[in-house]
């Protein structure tokens, strides 16, 4: 079975499996990427911040996912991990959910707006990981550096950077050559040249690699 993975902008990516839609973290239109507007089944929000939580973006009935729990949807299961948004336990920015899904053999990890380095039971929790989004570009979530550290310990086979500065993104943000200076040694890399791709558990690559996505919104 086939998993399609679209990449809207920011950290905002549509998932779509066999049955099902599901729709991480969409953004307002002060982000500076063109309006969202999607169909959805399940949106899930990592936190209530306008450049994640802008459920407007979604087009009739959805189910919303936004607290550290376990979800079912058909083959699909989902859980969400407790984790903080700053390095200072919460205080700064409150706290971010990370969400597990696992569909069609495949398990991805979004880790929503990560402001710090988990301690090491988050990475047992969630175990292997095939395909990670990371956000790379400090100022409200981890920088280069610390996204090059939380990527190598999860090791996924795929790694996509998301929440950083493009042409669009009006955020105060790093851009993405950065995480790829810093990521250099670890990783191979390769751009997709568009915002969608198809994958199912038995194409994933024998090496693990960082894929820079193009934005689609």
């Amino acid at each position: 079975d086939t998993m399609i993975i679209e990449y809207k902008g920011h950290s905002c990516f549509k998932i779509t499996t066999a049955d099902k839609e599901f729709l991480f973290d969409p953004f307002d239109l002060t982000v500076g990427y063109s309006k969202v507007k999607t169909t959805a089944d399940v949106v899930l929000i990592s936190h209530d911040h306008f450049d994640h939580n802008y459920t407007d973006a979604v087009t009739g009935e959805y189910v919303l996912v936004n607290e550290p729990k376990k979800y079912e949807f058909g083959q699909v299961k989902i859980e969400g991990f407790a984790t903080y948004h700053d390095d200072n336990q919460g205080k700064d920015r409150g706290t971010n959910i990370a969400f597990l899904l696992q569909s069609e053999g495949i398990r991805l990890l979004h880790l929503g707006d990560l402001g710090c380095i988990p301690g090491q039971e988050f990475f047992e929790q969630i175990g292997k990981v095939d395909i990670l989004m990371i956000p790379i570009g400090g100022n409200y979530t981890i920088d280069a550096k610390q996204a090059v550290e939380v990527a190598r310990k999860i090791d996924a086979n795929i790694t996509i950077p998301m929440h950083y500065k493009t042409s669009c993104c009006t955020l105060d943000i790093d851009p993405v050559f950065l995480f790829l200076d810093a990521s250099d040694r670890w990783f191979d890399k390769s751009r997709l040249g568009q915002g969608i791709f198809e994958i199912t558990a038995d194409n994933l690559k024998k090496r693990s690699r960082i894929m820079v996505m193009d934005h689609t919104a």
